[in-house]
């Protein structure tokens, strides 16, 4: 059953980065940072398949206060995470961001959290769920 859960989100991390590399290797003088691309990537898929963890405890779970517990926390988890990532790398890179790469990878957040919710919605509506 997890495997199927998390198939989406493999697929799409594979896809992704087989993009960027090809991308990368086609525009050498482009203005985005392909390597904060595909670390973004690469972020945001080991946080999306905990955060699914998370999730999928959650619906499991017979109180409320723990389902709220487990959702809420894979949401501040996400959000830390991925804020404190942003944080470091523009701290370590300063002036030479590359802004076309951070909206970038905010744009690989959204697509993760569609596909990772998606996924666990489609897990919630089966019977043994």
């Amino acid at each position: 059953m997890k495997k199927k859960t998390y198939f989406p989100l493999i697929l799409l991390f594979l896809g992704l980065t087989l993009v960027f590399f090809l991308l990368r290797l086609s525009f050498h003088d482009a203005t985005v940072d392909f390597r904060v691309l595909i670390g973004g990537n690469f972020i945001l898929f080991l946080v999306g398949i905990i955060s699914s963890e998370m999730n999928i405890r959650a619906m499991k779970h017979q109180q409320t206060q723990g389902f709220l517990r487990l959702v809420y926390g894979a949401f501040i988890f996400k959000f830390f995470v991925l804020a404190i990532a942003a944080f470091i790398y523009i701290g370590i890179v300063k002036k030479m961001v590359s802004k076309p790469a951070l909206f970038g990878c905010l744009g690989l957040y959204f697509i993760y959290t569609f596909i990772e919710m998606r996924s666990v919605m489609k897990m919630s509506k089966k019977p043994n769920a």
